[in-house]
């Protein structure tokens, strides 16, 4: 489509370049704020355009080489060409724009974004495509806008356990002849996924409907940090679907536990936890001293109940809602872990219908909510409003749905504090807590 020569006023929600053409809004990958760029025009809409930078003509003082070299072609690390002090500073700015865009907050203090203790090799979870090409299966990750798997051995934000076990595993696979997904037959393997804690890994296997051989998956618990082993059939054309809709336990332990705070959880492969272990800690800490000792408190969007958990000292009663049957029942079997089934409880349910039975019968003094990056509902907004929690702790994943989820809350509630953390650092992803008074 051409190029031309454009600057960049501002950062994107996924961490590409804004600059304007005749008024026109373009997306331009590669680009950091305040350069000069020469860009190609990738795709062109009536309200904006999309473009990739072709020569940069005025470079950032913040611009670094990237660690990875498959950076710019991966597409997962974009603020991996900016030292970290900038990667705070982008974040941070993210969530001051979506305040002012999408609920009208303007002139209100965001603290400075909590820097991650470790910018790289964090991750303690991956979830990956393989492929067949030229005798060998492959695992790595889709290039940016494509179906074209990249094939690497070390990923820059995995934890680097995450990734040695990932190649023993992998070569087991090759020696047992294990062929990639074919979609006519339904047969292969479409997807490894790890998961661990403390050197200790949970490994899945998404496959179409076969048997894994007796062999293989002793070799693959024979490796000393492999604690558990797992298949999950999933034959769904819908390929961003990772998981079936059940698991196979082939050996070792049926959870893997996670120590954090005091607290022993155990999580089965489909429970949710956060991906990185360390950040994830220091934004619960934190959580914890912004609550003020109550009754009841409610904790929706609950997962393996680490939350509630963590809070067992600061009310009488505690109650998670989780839809996740998997997840609920870890948080159960966590609470009787941990001591204290006699204060904490969850529930599997619709958060929003859950919050008004439980709003119904007693008074919820405080309510936490972590949803998915999706946000809160229009019933769950509208339960809140109802039933009139004194205190809401709000973490959100996503800035957009922050912002328009506090634009209907503000109805009722005062910000308090706004207190970013980089849990997914290289990424333009932000993780923020909002503390919130009923008026």
């Amino acid at each position: 489509m051409g190029k031309t020569n454009v600057r960049i006023v501002k950062v994107g929600i996924n961490g590409e370049g804004i600059g304007y053409i005749n008024k026109t809004p373009v997306f331009v990958d590669g680009a950091l704020l305040n350069e000069q760029v020469e860009i190609e025009v990738t795709e062109k809409q009536p309200s904006y355009a999309k473009a990739i930078t072709t020569k940069i003509l005025q470079k950032s003082d913040s611009r670094i080489k990237p660690s990875c070299p498959f950076q710019s072609r991966c597409g997962g690390c974009s603020l991996m060409i900016t030292n970290y002090p900038s990667q705070l500073e982008i974040k941070k700015e993210l969530i001051r724009e979506s305040l002012v865009k999408y609920a009208g907050i303007k002139n209100i203090d965001i603290e400075d974004v909590v820097a991650n203790p470790n910018p790289l090799h964090y991750r303690n979870q991956c979830k990956l495509p393989v492929k067949w090409l030229k005798g060998t299966l492959f695992s790595g990750l889709y290039e940016a806008n494509s179906s074209r798997l990249l094939y690497m051995d070390e990923c820059k934000v995995h934890e680097k356990g995450l990734d040695q076990v990932r190649m023993k595993i992998m070569n087991l696979l090759n020696q047992a002849g294990i062929r990639d997904y074919n979609d006519r037959i339904e047969r292969g393997l479409r997807y490894i996924v790890l998961r661990g804690f403390h050197g200790v890994y949970q490994c899945t296997l998404v496959t179409g409907k076969m048997t894994l051989e007796k062999d293989l998956v002793e070799k693959i618990l024979g490796l000393d940090e492999v604690g558990s082993l797992f298949q999950s059939i999933n034959t769904s054309k819908k390929t961003h679907e990772v998981f079936g809709k059940e698991f196979i336990h082939l050996g070792g332990s049926k959870t893997l536990e996670l120590r954090i705070e005091g607290v022993v959880a155990r999580l089965s492969p489909a429970s949710f936890f956060q991906l990185n272990v360390e950040q994830a800690s220091n934004l619960y800490q934190k959580v914890v001293s912004l609550i003020q000792p109550c009754d009841l408190i409610v904790e929706a969007y609950s997962g393996i109940g680490i939350m509630s958990l963590l809070l067992k000292e600061k009310a009488n009663k505690i109650i998670g809602i989780e839809y996740i049957k998997d997840a609920v029942k870890n948080a159960n079997n966590n609470a009787r872990i941990n001591h204290c089934e006699d204060r904490v409880n969850f529930i599997c349910g619709d958060a929003a219908e859950e919050m008004k039975t439980i709003a119904m019968r007693e008074t919820i003094d405080t309510l936490v909510v972590d949803p998915p990056r999706a946000g809160l509902d229009d019933a769950m907004l509208d339960c809140i409003l109802k039933a009139r929690p004194k205190q809401l702790i709000y973490v959100s994943c996503n800035p957009a749905t922050l912002a328009k989820n506090l634009n209907v809350l503000q109805e009722r509630y005062r910000i308090e504090k706004i207190i970013p953390y980089d849990m997914f650092s290289q990424t333009p992803h932000v993780e923020t807590i909002v503390s919130l008074k009923l008026f």
